[in-house]
């Protein structure tokens, strides 16, 4: 599970491509926000309140996993890069918590015109959270490069020898 998490399987890591579905992610929910706050396009805004409200489940969801891949690369970053990958794996999981909290925030307001202050706000938060996390993220995570798994390596030179 760990080299899943890690990216090993996939040949890059995962931790920056997660964080950046939940930055697009965070970039809907905004813009959804201020099309429903600003009533853009449309005279009901109710459905840009219930999708924002999903997305918001979803950026949480996608930040937990980033969270989880990010922990599992705690293991193996390079001694001078430890309080880097500390930073990265706690600014994923804030993001995690602004989103959770703006997402029941907004579930007690489904039926309003636009999202309540304190959710958009901690939605945009976490946007900003994100932002710095995606930019931490693929500097420590993006140029890595690994060896090849040493059981794999072994079983290929005992199957060339036999």
């Amino acid at each position: 599970m760990r080299e899943l998490l890690e990216g090993r399987r996939f040949g890059f890591a995962l931790r920056p491509l997660l964080g950046g579905v939940a930055l697009g992610l965070a970039f809907a929910i905004t813009l959804l926000d201020l099309m429903a706050w600003f009533a853009w396009g449309s005279r009901e805004t109710n459905g840009f309140v219930i999708a924002a409200s999903w997305l918001c489940v979803a950026a949480a969801l996608v930040a937990l996993l980033a969270m989880f891949a990010a922990y599992a690369e705690n293991a193996d970053v390079p001694f001078e890069d430890r309080q880097l990958a500390r930073l990265d794996l706690a600014g994923v999981g804030v993001a995690m918590l602004l989103y959770a909290g703006s997402a029941i925030l907004r579930s007690f307001d489904l039926n309003a015109a636009g999202a309540t202050p304190p959710a958009l706000l901690l939605a945009l938060a976490g946007l900003i959270v994100l932002l710095v996390g995606s930019g931490l993220g693929s500097l420590l995570y993006a140029a890595r490069e690994w060896e090849e798994i040493e059981e794999v390596i072994r079983e290929r030179h005992h199957r060339r020898r036999a």
